[in-house]
């Protein structure tokens, strides 16, 4: 009897570790969903099921068709250019309130449709609809680095400029007085 009273500290123990490990299993079975290592675990750690639900989420991104609804122009100019398979949330972002707005004007004719802000910058702006205008946009895609494809069209910042005699090498807008946004080509 002596062993058990000097041991019940040890017996204490276990048995938190017991209900730990229960009430642990239980939220687990409440927090993992069903679906989670469906068939027979052959996908492992991984809901197959979660396809479909992302699938089945209304897209927050804005199709290009539904830019060339209003900027037809936009479309044809973009047709035969190398920027023909560049969607225009990559340069302009991803205006949601633009379109909304767009729409709303469609239906009544006192609606407004703010205009399109300078881009401030930030590759990660919040700005919903913007002009880019700026060499650094160009740059994101096209400035060279290291494990580009060969076949894509990348630039020397400071060779490309001084061979083709930029008037204002430093300046944002420099890329523009060659290039057309929408239709590169010089």
């Amino acid at each position: 009897m002596k062993f058990l009273l000097d041991t019940k500290h040890l017996w204490i123990l276990l048995a938190l570790l017991v209900l730990g490990g229960v009430a642990a299993w239980e939220a687990r079975s409440w927090m993992v969903p069903d679906t989670y290592g469906d068939l027979m675990g052959r996908y492992g750690p991984y809901r197959a099921a979660a396809l479909e639900q992302i699938a089945a989420r209304p897209s927050v991104i804005i199709a290009d068709s539904v830019c060339h609804e209003c900027h037809q122009d936009v479309e044809e100019e973009r047709t035969d250019s190398k920027h023909a398979t560049v969607r225009c949330i990559h340069c302009h972002g991803l205006a949601r309130k633009h379109v909304a707005q767009a729409q709303a004007a469609a239906k009544s004719p006192d609606a407004t449709i703010a205009p399109a802000q300078e881009w401030d910058g930030d590759p990660l702006t919040k700005i919903d609809l913007y002009i880019t205008q700026d060499r650094a946009t160009c740059l994101v895609c096209h400035e060279e680095n290291v494990g580009m494809p060969e076949w894509f069209q990348k630039i020397n910042v400071e060779e490309h400029l001084d061979d083709q005699g930029a008037e204002e090498p430093d300046s944002k807008e420099t890329c523009f007085e060659c290039h057309g946004g929408h239709d590169t080509a010089p």
